[in-house]
């Protein structure tokens, strides 16, 4: 039986996507935003544009193109970094704020999905095939 993991992960990356993207947009939003608002609203600390590109392993240019059309929704909003002037800090608005329960419990009720239908041990191997794809060879 020959394995074909990486295409596997291809596919659910891509289904995965596209279920965050059909929950997202009852709220005009996509999939990357949704999880910028939750990343933003899970992280208490100052996050700066570069964390975000870092995070979802994404270009400045993407990066700067998706909070400008957050900042256009009025979702989010950019300011000088408190430690860096050259560094933009990104913070959530009154607008992006009242989002975060509902992503929230849509991320949460996708996790607690997946625990329901697979075990601990099996989300940890899971995890860990994750992290070898993503760079992370340490696992």
């Amino acid at each position: 039986m020959v394995h074909d993991t990486g295409r596997l992960l291809k596919i659910a990356g891509r289904q995965l996507t596209k279920n965050f993207d059909q929950f997202a947009s009852k709220y005009d939003l996509t999939a990357t935003q949704m999880s910028i608002i939750d990343h933003l609203a899970r992280n208490k600390t100052e996050i700066l544009q570069r964390d975000l590109e870092e995070e979802f392993n994404i270009r400045r240019s993407t990066a700067t193109l998706i909070l400008q059309r957050m900042e256009k929704k009025e979702l989010v909003k950019r300011t000088t970094a408190s430690h860096d002037a050259r560094q933009k800090a990104v913070i959530l608005t009154a607008k992006g704020e009242h989002l975060v329960e509902i992503v929230s419990d849509y991320m949460n009720n996708q996790q607690e999905l997946l625990q329901k239908k697979f075990s601990k041990n099996e989300i940890d191997i899971f995890e860990k095939i994750l992290h070898y794809y993503m760079g992370d060879y340490k696992y």
